[in-house]
């Protein structure tokens, strides 16, 4: 945070604590019960904001358009998520160099032929984790 000129506070440490020990991503509701009463919603909002400002931390919503949050990996590191339908687990999954080097082709092609500004693209996975399969 230091390196980003951010000041260094409680609830932001929190937050990034629980998000380096669950090492993948989480859910609001989720990062709310981790910090056992530390933060108010209000307050877990605002500190993920902050975060994404300095881009510390990635926000996407899940196949139930709920927000979740997960560290911000390296710009090169692309990555894509496993939804479990049974638990809500995510699951970053990596795809191979090979297919996603065409899925970035495709959506080359995509923002040619249709003159847009495509920032970036995701794919869902969505079935049963190894726990509840």
């Amino acid at each position: 945070m230091k390196s980003k000129d951010a000041s260094i506070t409680n609830p932001r440490l929190i937050v990034l604590g629980i998000l380096l020990k669950q090492a993948g991503p989480l859910t609001i509701d989720k990062l709310l019960k981790l910090s056992r009463g530390k933060l108010a919603q209000s307050t877990l909002y605002r500190v993920i904001n902050d975060l994404q400002r300095f881009g510390l931390v990635t926000e996407f919503t899940n196949p139930e358009k709920t927000m979740v949050v997960e560290l911000k990996v390296e710009e090169t590191s692309h990555h894509h998520h496993l939804f479990c339908k049974n638990c809500g687990r995510i699951i970053d999954i990596e795809l191979a160099r090979e297919l996603e080097e065409q899925i970035e082709n495709e959506v080359m092609d995509i923002q040619e032929q249709y003159a847009l500004s495509i920032d970036g693209h995701s794919l869902e996975l969505i079935g049963l984790c190894d726990l509840c399969n």
